[in-house]
């Protein structure tokens, strides 16, 4: 039985948007010349760094998982999903989906399993809790190298979001009370509603490229076919990423407006939507960098309230709350801030002196470039993020292994 439901929307809620919807037009005819502004800069950002930095990404993310990989990854954190986080196995495909693609992907595919009945309700808040980040080339391509001009802090603030997203995820496994699950109770039950985990083999690596299999054979579209798909679906989803930047950078602008009291533009444009956020964050002048950081990581966290609708979208057909999912966006967000505080000094410090043997040299556009070392440092930039992605994908390898033996061994 599907959790699908009729949600009856409250007639204040329909007033309240309605009322907003038309001072919104009022706004805009009011002040043309800054509502056209604000537009103008949204559209600004998301052309010159949003579009080129994302689009690769989203094109090969969707043949990632028509290719079957997230699938396998979701079968890698199988053993960690229930030490960790309390989540069962199933939970893994979500993560990983979540974690690659960006939000709302996780929201989408945490919908799906609880509408399945795989997840018990505090269970699938905990999951999208943990699987509502940032995707990977955000963090250190648009943030780090297209708002900040510094890929060594978008890898720290990568680190930051994400151990601040897996803290956020162990602190709600902890102060949250486990019920018993009312069904499916046993794992192999679970595991079928996910298609990836149906019929594997007993050994983990067998596990994960059955899974793969599975997935690109239940796909069944050539290579032609999905590329030319995946570069539609990009296109689109970079589309709807513009819009919504436009629209809430009026929004953002029109609120600065009309608050009583003064505030910097960036709180407003960081509370709405994550990507002018992140960029008016990246650009304040009158802090410290420390203090920068710190804000920037928060944002990241909060992801703005653009996102929130998209996840409220995905799972009002669930009967999750989103009121939980705010308080974990808080938490994320505090927890975030108070890591970087805590660890930028020490990472920078390392960074430094490990990332010269594998990212070149931020050089000025007056120093030469003819050089044979600089050119090999500018071709060798390019291998450093498949090492990150090898170097975190042999690390969960080897935990899912320690975790096979160590339930071996105990069962």
């Amino acid at each position: 039985m599907l959790l699908n439901k009729n949600i009856r929307t409250s007639p204040w809620l329909t007033l309240i948007s309605s009322f907003g919807a038309v001072l919104l037009v009022f706004c805009i005819v009011l002040y043309p010349d800054q509502a056209f502004q604000a537009s103008l800069q949204g559209l600004s950002i998301w052309w010159k760094l949003i579009f080129p930095a994302l689009l690769p990404f989203l094109v090969l993310s969707e043949m990632m998982i028509a290719f079957g990989f997230v699938h396998g990854l979701g079968i890698l954190l199988d053993p960690v999903m229930k030490r960790l986080f309390g989540i069962p196995g199933v939970g893994g495909w979500a993560l990983a989906l979540g974690w690659t693609a960006g939000y709302p992907a996780g929201a989408e595919a945490t919908a799906k399993l609880r509408n399945q009945q795989a997840l018990e309700r505090h269970e699938a808040h905990r999951l999208l809790a943990l699987s509502h980040v940032s995707n990977p080339v955000f963090i250190v391509v648009v943030v780090g190298v297209g708002f900040l001009h510094q890929p060594q802090t978008g890898i720290l603030l990568g680190i930051f979001h994400w151990g601040s997203a897996l803290l956020t995820g162990i602190i709600l496994h902890i102060i949250s009370p486990r019920p018993p699950r009312t069904f499916l109770t046993d794992d192999t039950t679970v595991q079928t509603l996910s298609s990836p985990n149906s019929h594997a083999p007993k050994r983990r690596w067998q596990q994960i490229i059955g899974a793969i299999e599975e997935a690109h054979r239940s796909d069944g579209r050539t290579f032609g076919k999905l590329l030319g798909d995946a570069v539609t679906s990009a296109v689109q989803r970079l589309m709807m990423i513009g819009g919504y930047m436009m629209i809430f950078s009026i929004i953002a602008k029109i609120f600065h407006f009309l608050l009583p009291f003064t505030i910097e533009s960036y709180w407003v444009q960081g509370f709405f939507e994550i990507h002018l956020g992140s960029y008016a964050f990246s650009h304040i002048q009158t802090l410290s960098t420390l203090v920068q950081m710190a804000l920037l990581s928060g944002v990241l966290a909060w992801s703005g309230i653009c996102a929130h609708l998209q996840v409220r979208s995905m799972t009002q057909s669930t009967d999750m709350s989103h009121i939980f999912f705010i308080a974990t966006r808080f938490l994320h967000a505090i927890l975030a801030m108070i890591i970087t505080f805590a660890c930028w000094n020490p990472l920078q410090s390392l960074m430094g002196r490990v990332m010269p043997t594998l990212l070149p040299a931020w050089t000025s556009a007056e120093e030469p470039t003819s050089h044979w070392l600089t050119q090999f440092q500018g071709w060798f930039s390019w291998y450093v993020l498949p090492i990150w992605f090898i170097g975190i994908l042999a690390l969960l390898m080897l935990g899912s292994g320690m975790f096979s033996l160590f339930r071996r061994r105990h069962s």
